[in-house]
Parts: C-alpha cells; sequence; structure tokens
C-alpha cells in the first residue's frame, strides 16, 4: 500500500514539475550596475520575438517559462542570459563591455537588408527618435536637414506642408532643377511628392545610401542617391497603443532690418524729391501720418498648429501587425487663408504561415488640402505686398476727413486706391487657390524558402496620386474688373493630373556559409515599373455670384487633357562575401532599358564594387581594448541618373492644327527629339573609416569621395535652326569631398547621459568639360549664374560692384580691364567665384536626460554660398520706387555732407539709375540656425497606478528659434519666387518674396498603453 501511494505521489510531482514547464509566468526583477539601477536594458526571451524594456528604476516584467533563457542587452555593457526556474525573481547586474549583438544591426538597402558589420558601403541613417525631435508638420525630407554627413536638405520655402530639396554629396544639375535623390518606401520607387505625404510618426528608420556601390542597386535611379525609408511593423509583444498630440503656433521669422514707419517714408519722399507726398500741405502729411500701420500685421497672423497620431502595435509569432491614423493642420502665417491640412492612415500586417511561407500587405494613404497665397514677385503676392506696401496708405477705405468707409451692409471697405494699383487684402478673400492630393499605396508581398538558405520574394507596389487644383477669381473683384471679361464675370479654373505607377519586383535571395567562415548573400531581381498619367485643364467664366463656383455659363478657351508613360525593366544582381567577419567585398551589377532614353540607347548598365576590412576582429588588435570597433572600406561604382529627362524629350512630337483650310501636322513648341539620348553616368569612388573607442563612448565615421557625371544633360540648339532645341549629352562636372560623422559621450550611467553630435561635410565642384560648338564662349547662361569649363557649376556672373565715388555719389563698377568707372554696362559681366551651392554644410547638437527629464539641441550651419538679394535692391533701391516703402537703411545715401555714406545718391540726386544688378547685392548666404529645441519630461508607470499607462510623456518642441547670418533677410533660400523661376530653377539663386520660414512653439504629449 505505502509503495502504490509513493508511486501516485511520484506520478503527481512529475506531473506538476511539467506544468510548470509548459505554462508560462510572469517574471520580475531589477537590473543593475556599479551604479545601481539601469534603465532602458533590452530583455527577451531567447528564440522568440518576446521582449521588453526595463524602466527608470531598473525593474521589469515579462512574461517566460521555465528553461526559458532571458537575454539581458545594453550598450556599452556585456550582454547576460539567466535560465529561469522556479523562482518568478531574476535579478541582474550587468557588467561594462561590448556586446556581442550591440553592433548587429540590420541596415535596410531597400530591396534587402544587410548585417551593418558586414556593410562596405557608405550609408548614413536616421532613427525615429531623431525624426521625432522635428515638428511632426513638418515633411519627412524636412527632417533629415542636419542629420547625415553629405546630405544637403533646403526646404523650398516656410509655407506650411512645404517639401525640401535632397541632394548627395553635392550634387547639381546643369540645366536646372534640384538633381535630387530618389526615394524608396518599404521596397517602392516614390516621387518627392509622395515621399513628403508621409506621417513622420509612421517612419521607422530612414538610410541614405550614398556611395556608388550602395546606389548602383537602383541603377537609373541611384545617380543622385537613394533614401530608403522604413515604415514601422507590428513586433510580437503585447499590444502597444501610442497616442501623441502637439498644439502650437508658428510666427514669421523677425527680418534683419525694419521698414520706414509713415513719418519716415514721408520724410524719405522728401529727401530725394520723389514720391507721392512730395505735394502734400502739411495737414495732408499729417493726416497719412496718422493712418501709420505696418503691413505685416495686417496681412500676417500667429499661425495655429496642431498634429494628433493614434497608433496600435502588436501581434504574435505568426501574426503582426500596425495601425496608425493622423491628422495635422497648419493655418501659416497668412491672414484668412486655411493653409494646409493632412490626413494620413496606414496599415501594416505580416502572417508567418509556417517556416517557408510568409504573407505580407503593406498600405498606406493621405489626403492634403492647401490653401495657397500667389508665390510671384508682384502686387499679387502679400509677402511682397506687405514689404512694398506705403505705411500712410490705410488698410481700409478713408473719406475726406480719414474716417473709415463703411458698404451698406455696414462693414468695412478695402482701400483698392493704393501705389501699388492692386489691394491684395481684397484679393486673399476674393482671389482663391486650392490644392487637393489622394493619395494611396499598396505592398502586397510573399516570401518563399525554397530550399534550405534560398528563399524567393515577389512584391507588388502600387502607387496611386489624384491632383485637384481650383483657381477662382470671383466676380466684380478687384482683380475680374481689371482683367476679367465685362459680359461674363468671373473666372474659374480646374486642373489637375491622375497618376498610377506599379512595380513588380522579383527576387531570389542565398545565403550560406562555408566552415562558418566564408560567408555568402547572394541576391538577382529582376523588376518591371510602369507609370501611367493623365492631366486636363478647363477654364469657365460668367459667374453670378462668388459663393457659387460651380455656375459658370461660358467656357473659356479649350479644355485640354494629356496623358504621358513611361516604363523600365531591370535585372540586378548582387554577392557579398565576408571572411570570418574581417574581409569584405560587395558586388553589385544592374541592367536597365528605359523607355525615356532615345531609340538608339534604351539600355544601361550600372556597376559596384565595395571592399571592407573589420580591423578589430584581427587578433593583433585584442590587446586594444580600447577600440571597441574599426572598419576600413572604399567602394567604385557606374551608375546612371536621368536629370531633366521626360518621358518623351528624346522623340519628335507632333500635333495637329488648322491649316490652309484643312488639317496639317506639324513639330510642336520648339523642340526636338534625340535618337541618341543617354542617361548621365555617374562615377563615384570612396574611401571611409569608421571607429568606436573608449567603450563606444566615441563613435566615428569619415569618408572622402569624388564624384564625376559624363555626358551631362542639358538642352542646346540643334544644327536643324535656333528656333529649336533638344536634349543632348554633353560635357562632365566632377564634385569631390571630405564628410564626418561623430558622436561623443560625456556622461553616460543608470541616471544621466550626455551627447554631442557633429555630421558635417566639404564640397568642391567644377565643370572639366562643356560641349557647345554653337558658342564660341563655350557656356551655359542660366539667369543669374553661368556654367563655363573650369568654373563652378553656376557661378554667379555680374557686374563688379566697386562701391561710392565719394566725390560725386556714384555707383562705382568694375570694367573687363580693371579699372573702375561710374557707367554702368552689361558687358563688363565676370565671374565672380560665388555659386548658390554651399561648400561647407551639416548640423551639431547635443542630447541630455536625467530619469524622466530629456533635453535636445539641433543646429545646422551653411557656409560659403551665395544668394542674389532682390528684395533687398528693392528695399534699398537709390529711389528707382519712390512710390513703395524702403528700409530704413535706405536713408544712409550719399550728399555732399554725408560723403562716407553706404549707399549711392539717389537718381533724383545723380541723374544715372544705380539700382541694376551686380555683386553690391549679391550676399553670403551662410548660416548657423538654432533648428530644434525639445524639452520634456516622462512619467512611467508607476505614477499612474490603476491605470493601464506605460508611459507618459510631456514636451516642449520650439524651431528655427535663431539664427546667426550676415544676410539681409533669411538665408535660407530654396524657391526665390514660384511663379517667376518656373523651368529655371536654381536652389538658393536669388531671393525674391517667397513665402517667408517661420518659427514654431509646440507643446505636446505623448502616452502609450
Amino acid at each position: 500500500m505505502r509503495s502504490k501511494y509513493k508511486w501516485i505521489m511520484t506520478l503527481l510531482v512529475a506531473f506538476s514539475m511539467h506544468l510548470s514547464f509548459a505554462q508560462e509566468k510572469t517574471i520580475t526583477g531589477v537590473v543593475t550596475d556599479v551604479t545601481g539601477p539601469l534603465p532602458g536594458v533590452n530583455v527577451g526571451v531567447k528564440g522568440s520575438k518576446t521582449g521588453v524594456q526595463t524602466d527608470l528604476d531598473g525593474k521589469y516584467s515579462i512574461k517566460a517559462k521555465t528553461g526559458d533563457v532571458l537575454v539581458f542587452s545594453f550598450v556599452g555593457m556585456t550582454e547576460t542570459t539567466k535560465t529561469v526556474g522556479a523562482s518568478n525573481t531574476v535579478n541582474v547586474k550587468m557588467q561594462e563591455g561590448v556586446s556581442l549583438n550591440e553592433v548587429v544591426v540590420q541596415t535596410n538597402l531597400g530591396y534587402y537588408s544587410r548585417d551593418s558589420r558586414k556593410l562596405s558601403s557608405s550609408v548614413s541613417t536616421v532613427s525615429a527618435d531623431e525624426i521625432a525631435k522635428q515638428s511632426p508638420v513638418l515633411t519627412v525630407q524636412n527632417a533629415l536637414q542636419g542629420q547625415a554627413a553629405g546630405v544637403q536638405v533646403t526646404q523650398q520655402n516656410g509655407k506650411p506642408g512645404g517639401a525640401a530639396y535632397v541632394t548627395v554629396r553635392g550634387a547639381v544639375s546643369i540645366t536646372g532643377g534640384t538633381a535630387e535623390a530618389v526615394y524608396v518606401v518599404d521596397g517602392a520607387f516614390v516621387s518627392g511628392t509622395e515621399a513628403s505625404a508621409l506621417s513622420a510618426n509612421d517612419v521607422e528608420s530612414v538610410n541614405i545610401l550614398k556611395d556608388g556601390a550602395a546606389a548602383a542597386i537602383y541603377g537609373v535611379r541611384g545617380g543622385n542617391g537613394v533614401v530608403v525609408i522604413t515604415t514601422k511593423k507590428g513586433k510580437n509583444a503585447k499590444a502597444k497603443f501610442s497616442f501623441n498630440n502637439t498644439l502650437g503656433f508658428s510666427q514669421k521669422v523677425k527680418d534683419p532690418f525694419r521698414m520706414m514707419n509713415a513719418a519716415e517714408k514721408i520724410r524719405y519722399e522728401g529727401l530725394i524729391g520723389a514720391g507721392s507726398t512730395v505735394a502734400a500741405t502739411p495737414a495732408q502729411k499729417a493726416l497719412l501720418q496718422s493712418y501709420d500701420h505696418d503691413w505685416q500685421d495686417d496681412l500676417l497672423r500667429k499661425g495655429f498648429i496642431q498634429n494628433n497620431n493614434f497608433s496600435y502595435s502588436g501581434g504574435n509569432e505568426q501574426f503582426t501587425n500596425f495601425m496608425s491614423l493622423g491628422y495635422s493642420e497648419d493655418t501659416g502665417i497668412i491672414d484668412k487663408l486655411k493653409g494646409f491640412t493632412r490626413i494620413t492612415g496606414r496599415y501594416n500586417s505580416e502572417y508567418t504561415a509556417n517556416k517557408n511561407v510568409k504573407i505580407g500587405f503593406n498600405i498606406g494613404g493621405s489626403y492634403e488640402k492647401f490653401n495657397d497665397s500667389r508665390d510671384r514677385n508682384n502686387a499679387q503676392s502679400p509677402i511682397r505686398a506687405m514689404y512694398d506696401y506705403n505705411p500712410y496708405e490705410p488698410f481700409f477705405a478713408r473719406d475726406a476727413n480719414g474716417n473709415i468707409v463703411k458698404d451698406a451692409l455696414g462693414n468695412n471697405v478695402f482701400n483698392t486706391n493704393l501705389l501699388a494699383g492692386f489691394p491684395i487684402q481684397e484679393a486673399i478673400i476674393n482671389n482663391t487657390e486650392q490644392r487637393r492630393f489622394f493619395r494611396l499605396y499598396g505592398r502586397p508581398y510573399i516570401e518563399l524558402g525554397l530550399i534550405k538558405d534560398l528563399s524567393f520574394k515577389t512584391q507588388i507596389n502600387m502607387n496611386y496620386e489624384r491632383y485637384q487644383r481650383e483657381t477662382f477669381t470671383k466676380p466684380f473683384s478687384f482683380l475680374d474688373l481689371i482683367v476679367g471679361d465685362p459680359a461674363a464675370r468671373g473666372q474659374k479654373t480646374d486642373n489637375g493630373w491622375d497618376s498610377l505607377e506599379y512595380q513588380l519586383t522579383n527576387s531570389l535571395n542565398y545565403k550560406f556559409s562555408i566552415n562558418d567562415k566564408h560567408n555568402f548573400a547572394a541576391t538577382a531581381l529582376y523588376e518591371y515599373f510602369k507609370s501611367n498619367f493623365r492631366s486636363y485643364t478647363l477654364t469657365r467664366k460668367g459667374y453670378v455670384n462668388g459663393d457659387l463656383p460651380t455656375a459658370g455659363t461660358a467656357v473659356v478657351g479649350v479644355p485640354a487633357t494629356g496623358r504621358s508613360e513611361n516604363a523600365t525593366i531591370s535585372i540586378f544582381g548582387s554577392v557579398d562575401y565576408d571572411f570570418n567577419n574581417k574581409y569584405l567585398i560587395s558586388l553589385y551589377g544592374r541592367q536597365d532599358g528605359n523607355s525615356v532614353l532615345g531609340i538608339n540607347d534604351k539600355y544601361s548598365f550600372a556597376k559596384g564594387i565595395s571592399l571592407g576590412w573589420n580591423v578589430t576582429e584581427e587578433d593583433f588588435m585584442k590587446d586594444l581594448t580600447w577600440i571597441n570597433n574599426l572598419k576600413i572600406r572604399g567602394s567604385y561604382g557606374e551608375l546612371n541618373s536621368s536629370n531633366g529627362i521626360g518621358s518623351y524629350t528624346a522623340q519628335n512630337l507632333f500635333s495637329t492644327t488648322p491649316y490652309g483650310g484643312g488639317i496639317g501636322t506639324i513639330l510642336t513648341g520648339n523642340t526636338i527629339g534625340n535618337p541618341n539620348l543617354q542617361f548621365e553616368v555617374a562615377e563615384k569612388t570612396e574611401i571611409g573609416l569608421e571607429a568606436s573607442l573608449f567603450k563606444n563612448w566615441v563613435s566615428f565615421s569619415g569618408s572622402v569621395f569624388n564624384d564625376k557625371r559624363n555626358g551631362f544633360i542639358y538642352g542646346d540648339n540643334t544644327t536643324n535652326g535656333t528656333a529649336f532645341g533638344t536634349l543632348i549629352n554633353a560635357g562632365d562636372w566632377t564634385s569631390k569631398g571630405v564628410e564626418l560623422e561623430l558622436k561623443v559621450f560625456a556622461i553616460k550611467n543608470a541616471n544621466t547621459t550626455l551627447s554631442f553630435y557633429v555630421n558635417a561635410a566639404t564640397f568642391d565642384r567644377k565643370i572639366n568639360e562643356l560641349n557647345r560648338p554653337g558658342d564660341p564662349n563655350n557656356q551655359l547662361f542660366r539667369g543669374l549664374t553661368v556654367n563655363k569649363v573650369g568654373q563652378q557649376p553656376d557661378d554667379f556672373f555680374l557686374v563688379p560692384y566697386a562701391g561710392v565715388n565719394a566725390t560725386t555719389g556714384r555707383a562705382m563698377y568694375r570694367k573687363l580691364d580693371g579699372s573702375l568707372t561710374d557707367v554702368y554696362s552689361a558687358g563688363d559681366r565676370q565671374f565672380t567665384g560665388k555659386t548658390p551651392y554651399a561648400k561647407h554644410e551639416g548640423g551639431f547638437g547635443m542630447q541630455f536626460t536625467y530619469k524622466g527629464f530629456d533635453l535636445s539641441t539641433d543646429f545646422v550651419f551653411k557656409s560659403g554660398n551665395y544668394t542674389y538679394n532682390y528684395m533687398r535692391q528693392n528695399m534699398v533701391a537709390d529711389g528707382a520706387a519712390p512710390t513703395r516703402n524702403q528700409a530704413v537703411d535706405a536713408f544712409d545715401f550719399w550728399t555732399p555732407t554725408n560723403t562716407d555714406a553706404s549707399l549711392p545718391a539717389p537718381q533724383q540726386l545723380s541723374g544715372v539709375n544705380s539700382n541694376l544688378e551686380s555683386t553690391r547685392f549679391l550676399e553670403d548666404a551662410s548660416y548657423i540656425r538654432l533648428r530644434n529645441l525639445n524639452f520634456g519630461y516622462k512619467f512611467t508607470k508607476k505614477a499612474f497606478p490603476g491605470l493601464p499607462i506605460d508611459e507618459f510623456r510631456v514636451f516642449t518642441q520650439m524651431q528655427n528659434l535663431l539664427t546667426w547670418s550676415k544676410f539681409n533677410g533669411d538665408p535660407e533660400v530654396g524657391i526665390g519666387s514660384a511663379e517667376s523661376q518656373t523651368g529655371l530653377l536654381v536652389p538658393g539663386q536669388f531671393a525674391l518674396y517667397s513665402y517667408p520660414t517661420v518659427q514654431s512653439f509646440l507643446f505636446g504629449v505623448s502616452i502609450n498603453l
């Protein structure tokens, strides 16, 4: 009986032990180091995706089974493992050292990811945390400014929702345009406008492929660099809900100069003897002075900004998903306009059916609405108006006694009797423009494990974009009375387009090792890309009511439609090899066939090679414990670029038109095709070094690079006559330079961290060849700048200004022979050696945390770039514009008693116009700007007992707080004037009343559940 009882007890104990091993339980504990509790330690269950982080007190809680192995890892600490036993408490004390997993970081190259330790190409990474420090209403492109060495980011202007120009390693377009990098989102090519519509909250990381080897992966698209954007995905972890909200305001960045007030402008007109008040009586002048006001105060306001984002992330070993919804609003600073709104949504999911089958689907979309002001160089622009309009000209109409005039309904009547001839305050209300974008993206894919180490992936990418624009001149508005049809008042134009792009990518990936030392990874890929574009435009007039914009009675002109298509077919292959993690080599090759090329040369081949040496893997480095990582790398790539090539610009285009009573066929426009048109060829070489020192307290990356463009594309006259132009391949230019990324920790312990970073690059650009046989000077004019062999691209070509003649007060100029003259001649224009492109560019800043507090700053800088300041030329006009307001600086003009004045005598006194294009208004646009200042405090779960809150952070974000520059205005110029430089865009070439840069002040909360 007793033995039977023992047998039963033994069975029960064994059964209970089996249950204990089979069932999950909650493991808690505290992780410390020599200084105390250690927050932010990654705690995971080995062999699964389950993971958590320790809180500010070093505490953690995780689900695990008895027998599971817990892995504890933290930057600068040796990885520690503990096996779960009968106890539910596991405490760990970590030791300083280098974790093996610490550097096992996967870098996403777009088509695939590679172990960063084995990557021998130049790739800069900007994390989600770094992007989150920017204003949430900024585009992803703007958020990259100053965050990666060798990557130049210039905001287009301060318009709400506006994008930025992103170029890599000094790339320029000789014939206009921006030579922008290509964008890849989750493996799909997207345009710059599509990338700008992404919600920053959805971005996991941004990798910029800078050298020729890495960019060769993308063939004809990779010549200007590649920006690879990865969106967030779900994880095998408990469900996580996040909500982020920010509210705040924006305001125009303050000018470094002051415009005249009413009394000053009236006095200035009297001094030069010109202007509307010269003949006024003292009583009339007194009345005008009583109207004194600042047009900036009337036309501008503080903009309202808000951003709301909700996201969910979670899953298990089989199914993960991420979902987000966002709403952003930025009213902008122009009064009476609604500015910009954006709605975004995203759902990313992945299902692992078994070890050989994985299915995923990413879908995203956005809807953007812009209510714009005119961005042009005349009185229809509120930005030009607020500088030009006189401070004694009232906002509202006044009667003879100075009283505001009312209409029949008792409303104030706008002043339409302005010297500028146009009442902008009325136009903002009655001449409206709205743009709308709807975008939808789909990324279904499937991965199949075919045999051991060999997998196949197919992905279909679809991008749909719809654009609609409406401009409405209301009937009987001031503009309608000037240019409208008296028989059919009011006019409305609708135009827009639909774009559908689809991309099919099939790839085979093979990874294997020989003796655990010879490691290979190979990829073979086939890709087909097709773009379909449809457009329309139509105009109607004859509106009886300004509130009924769909009731036009007559059609203006002929409604037009357009369509274009282009396609690319590609084959790609790559092989990555490393020997024992020490010696690295990667080979890339891609053949592209593209429909936009000339019929005689439809295909091009891109190739690249990169080499690397992980020096710290060598035995002779074992004793150098202060060097944690040291890698030397080099690369060479030949790839291609399509700057300026449209779908049909390589072909002759024809149209039908009435001719001689019938229908004829003629060449359209003034362009004919080029059957031999090829892509630009980019030859890129680089040598680089990466290092981590002193237990990762110091990290460094530096490169020396050379980018040579052969056969660059530009439009030129043909041998068929000067009336026709065509795109040709001719000449080459070079951009070479040095870049570095440095991060240094000053403090790093359980409670406090303090780190500093610098990203910087220097560029040297030169045109080596420019084949223009029809031009004896062999040079290419682009407005104020000229391209010529031996010069930098876009060298300003201007008459040299030599100051003021102290005897006569006239402006002096330097002639071609070096002599001085007071007679201006455009024939004396010379190369200045100055360009709109920065020679030095980058960013620096710091990050500080203490327990729950965090503080960070980001500065950006540019140096060596110049901008022609048309605004300054208009504001100190030497008497050339007496009816426009002037800057207070305009008072300092030459007179017989003020011979050391900074400005020439006004033309009314000197008899000559000195307000002409010269180096006088070519200004150094170098600057340092405090781009971001962020401060916050994070509450942990213990601050909210009984509530399902894991983290609660309150913060403030401030942007563009301070700027240091010699430039008379805002030095960060992208678009000088959108409507005045269409087709000839050289970013930063001139400043001409585009939407101004703004400061923003935001306050927000972030809640994680």
